[in-house]
Parts: C-alpha cells; structure tokens; sequence
C-alpha cells in the first residue's frame, strides 16, 4: 500500500473511491434510502457497472456467481431494513461455500439508531450468524479502514462473505478521510504453510498405505490448486473420490477418479471412505453430513489426514489423526517439494481397477430423462457457465456435467439454497461474458427467483435457463416416498405454469420440449441463439410420449 494520503471527501465518495482501488468493476443491488448517496457517488465513476437485480437475494447470489468466475470478492450493495434482511441468505450461502462476498447495507442516520426508525433493524446482529465478520461504522474516521478490511478479510484465510453496515450521515457527510494506511488486524493472521511436522506425519502415512484414497472437496478449487492437487495425486497415483463442491477438480475420464461420496454419491466411492482405504487424505472439505453419511462408518478402518485453511472444520465431525491447517496451495506445494527432494513409493493402484460404479444412491423416478438432458449439454463442445439450483437436478448434474469446459459448476452445496442457479449465472456471466450462462434447474427452485431473469433479458445475456418441469417438488417427493410411507403432502406445486408464456413476457425467447428426440437440437438452438431464453423440459411428456414435439414462441 503506498504512502498514507488524507482527500476531504463525503463518505460515500470515499467509499466509491476505495471500490475503484480495489479494483471493483461490477456491483449488484438495489437503491433505497439509506444507501442513496452511495448510488449518487457512482454516478461519477467510470470504472464500476452497477447491475440493478429485482431482488436483494438475487443480487446476493449474483455477486457469489462474480466471484466464483473472478476469485476474487464480489461485492453487493442492499439498504436497510428489508433490504438488509433480503440479503441473509445470499450472506449465509457464501458463508457455508466459503464464496468472498464484501456486502455494504446502507443504515438509518446514527441520531435515530434504536428508535425504531423507519426501514431500521440491528444489521449488526442480524447478520453475524451468517459473515465471516461484519462491522457498524460508528465514525467517518472508521469509514475506510473498515472497507480495506471487510476486502482483505473476505479473500483471506478460509474466504467468505463481510459486511459493512453505514449510516447515512456518515455517507453524506464531508471528512478528511485518510487513504493508504497500513492495515493493522489484531488476532487475524491465518496460516498459510502447514505444520512442517504434520506434513511430515501425512507423507509419511501416504508412504506406508496399501489403499489410501483422496477425498477432495470445494476448498481445493476456492484456493486455486487444482494443478497441486493434479500433480501430487498423478505422481503417487493416488485414487480420487469428490464432494458435491469438488466438481471439475479431477477429469472424470482420468483413471484415478472414482466417484461422488455422500447420500447422491456411488457406491464405489462410498466404499472406499467408509472401508476399503486405510489412509483418507482429505482436502479442502468440512465432511459434513452430506458427504460422510453415517459418521460412525466413515474412515473407520482408516488413518484420517485433513487439510483444511480453517482450523474449525478439523475434526469437527470426524476425527482426524493428522490435521494439517494451512493454504490448499502452499501446503500441497510443500508436499511436491518434499517428494521432489526424497521421494516417496508410488501407489499401485490394481486394488481400485473395477472399482468405479455408475450406480447412484438415489431412486429413478422420471430421472433418465434428467440424464438425457445434462448428458445432451454435456456434450456441446463450447466453454459454457452452468449453474444449478437444488434438488434431484443437482445431484443428476453433478454426476453427468462431465464436460471440462462446463466446470467447475457453479452450485449451492453448504447450505442448499432453492433459487441460486439462475442468478448465479448471471453474475459468471458479468465476470466472463464471452462465455454463455446455462442454468438447469427444477420448477421448484426456477420459481424461487424467476424475476431476476429481468436482468438477463435487460443486458441480453446469452443464457438458457432449463427448467424440469414436473409441477412438483420432487426430492421432497421421493423423501416422503422413502421416509414417510408415500404420505404425501405440500409437494404438489398446482397448476402448470406456462414458462413460454413467462419467457416472452419478459421479453426473452421461450421453447417447449416434449419428446427426447428433441432435446440435444433445442439445446443447440438456444445456445445459438445468442439471447436469454428458457426451456420448459416437461418430464412426464418426454418420459412417456411416442412423438416428436417441440413448439417455440419467439
């Protein structure tokens, strides 16, 4: 950071300031009173591109999309009040994904703070569940150091989302603020190289094992080591199982990579975690329930090595023998280096040959045809952004989007958020908008934020929204199916909506497939097209229909 500068600014003029010299060249959001002079400053600078979603979440969701294409923070700006609470999800999604949010809500004048002010709720204590850190600017002076540390915090350490919650006065009025002082952070200072003597341990583990495996989750693809992690598992020829966040870390044709764990997971996968290996490296995954299953199984006839930024996921469920806090990157690095300068014996990976298994953990109720049509994308040779929403789609999509240049896909693993697909993809897109944005997602989730395919049709992005539409809430169906003796109920979602319809009144491109025989051609022909478009995927006709139809209404 260069010499420390002081510049008579408002608040909100320094705040636009600091954004720029952060590099910051899109923000989503949405105006209201309190964040107004904020809107008023960025009118003035050439560099930033404000996206107006339609709503708060939405806008939340779009910055997580930015960031993950970006690596770097993407930044949201809401008001107070509803606003404020309209972005929790999107804050608790980015927390739980470890996604680098900077979240700025703008907050009722400090005179009328705890009056129940209109549009006032405690921003402050709303939303420390769900930051990494959040902060209420109390004084100008405040203003800056507080934005510099809500960007480092995000994008440091185990990343996640930081808010920063201003008055209005603070940013209307004028205040020498001071500009390029060093950033002093006391108690932050989270480790970067693992514990020499822990790496030594979990080479040495690695060394001595007759089945290890490696279990790889979305920490490896948040700290950029993709090509640590190819290299180390190719040069010990180490097999690879994945979490639903590990997607495109490993090509699936690559004859290490086993499967998905977990409830979605494969069979083969599974069994390596819970009883073949006798040594698991995790990296880069908390090992929540959805991965480990039934806790008491997994790793039980094995040595647990984890690696992981954050210290508090270590041995939080499982308990790991050797634990290794630091950097994915650095820590693997260090690994390479100490193979390099003494090596270690190559794996020899007969035991895992016959292994692999297509069977999934999951019914197939209509899902064949959720196959065909991911399996259909998968094979469009073109980069592509592809994001989903949550449910059986999911899972289906992070079996069968095997195509690299679609990964990794841009999913809502942590806390499972019903209407994250569609602006998550717009936001990949603002990122990288020589790519077209594909969203496959349920009706369910589609309905949860539809509005914000508003934004797509405003800038014409080139993305194809694939809606599965079976007038239900299926994996809520199949549970009560397997769970509750088929007594169902609140999973019908009523009358069919005519998404057609929809799309055209927003003024994008809709189609209608009803036989399979179409669906890899209108694939084609919406990508083609260049435009925001949404493809109704009727299951129940495609399954069960003899003919070939397909109407579009452009």
């Amino acid at each position: 950071m260069g010499s420390a500068k002081n510049l008579e600014l408002t608040g909100a003029q320094a705040l636009v300031k600091v954004l720029e010299e952060k590099g910051v060249t899109h923000i989503f959001g949405y105006p209201g009173g309190a964040n107004l002079p904020i809107f008023d400053a960025l009118r003035q600078s050439r560099q930033i591109q404000f996206v107006l979603a339609r709503h708060e979440q939405g806008a939340a969701h779009m910055a997580e999309g930015f960031a993950r294409i970006k690596n770097r923070p993407g930044v949201v700006l809401a008001t107070s009040g509803p606003g404020a609470t309209n972005l929790v999800t999107g804050l608790a999604d980015a927390l739980l994904d470890s996604i680098p949010l900077v979240a700025l809500t703008g907050q009722i004048p400090r005179e009328f703070i705890g009056t129940d002010a209109f549009q006032e709720v405690d921003c402050l204590n709303i939303t420390m569940p769900v930051t990494k850190h959040n902060e209420l600017v109390h004084e100008e002076a405040q203003l800056v150091p507080a934005l510099e540390a809500a960007f480092y915090i995000a994008d440091t350490g185990r990343k996640g989302p930081v808010l920063v919650d201003i008055p209005k006065d603070v940013l209307t009025n004028s205040y020498p603020h001071q500009f390029g002082l060093p950033l002093v952070l006391p108690g932050y200072n989270p480790t970067v190289i693992g514990n020499v003597g822990q790496v030594k341990k979990a080479l040495k583990a690695l060394n001595k094992a007759a089945r290890p495996v490696v279990l790889v989750g979305g920490g490896v693809v948040s700290a950029g080591a993709v090509p640590e992690l190819l290299e180390f598992v190719r040069k010990l020829k180490l097999p690879v199982v994945r979490t639903l966040m590990g997607t495109g870390v490993i090509p699936v044709e690559d004859p290490l990579y086993i499967g998905l764990v977990g409830t979605h997971g494969n069979q083969a996968a599974n069994r390596l975690v819970q009883k073949d290996a006798d040594v698991i490296f995790a990296i880069g995954t908390k090992l929540g329930n959805r991965a480990t299953m039934r806790t008491q199984l997994f790793s039980r006839n094995a040595t647990l090595i984890h690696l992981d930024i954050d210290p508090a996921e270590i041995s939080k469920v499982i308990p790991a023998q050797i634990p290794i806090v630091g950097s994915i990157k650095e820590t693997l690095r260090d690994m390479l280096r100490r193979i390099q300068e003494k090596p270690i014996r190559q794996n020899q990976i007969p035991w895992i040959i016959g292994k692999k298994s297509s069977h999934l953990l999951a019914t197939q109720d209509q899902a064949e045809v959720l196959e065909l049509v991911i399996k259909a994308l998968s094979a469009i040779d073109r980069p592509l952004h592809v994001s989903t929403d949550v449910g059986r789609h999911q899972m289906w999509a992070n079996h069968y989007c095997t195509n690299p240049k679609h990964l990794p896909l841009l999913t809502s693993g942590g806390l499972g958020t019903m209407g994250f697909g569609l602006p998550a993809a717009i936001g990949a897109w603002f990122a990288q908008p020589d790519r077209s944005a594909v969203n496959l997602t349920g009706d369910g989730s589609f309905m949860m934020n539809m509005q914000e395919f508003a934004v797509a049709v405003e800038y014409q992005i080139p993305l194809v929204v694939c809606v599965f539409n079976d007038g239900r809430l299926s994996m809520i169906r199949e549970l009560q199916n397997a769970q509750y003796g088929k007594r169902h109920i609140a999973h019908d979602l009523g009358p069919r909506i005519d998404y057609m319809g929809f799309a055209k009144a927003m003024g994008g491109t809709g189609y209608r497939v009803l036989h399979e025989d179409n669906i890899g051609p209108m694939l084609l022909k919406a990508l083609n097209g260049g435009r925001p478009c949404i493809i109704d995927f009727d299951l129940e006709k495609i399954a069960h229909s003899g003919h070939l139809h397909a109407v579009a209404n452009q």
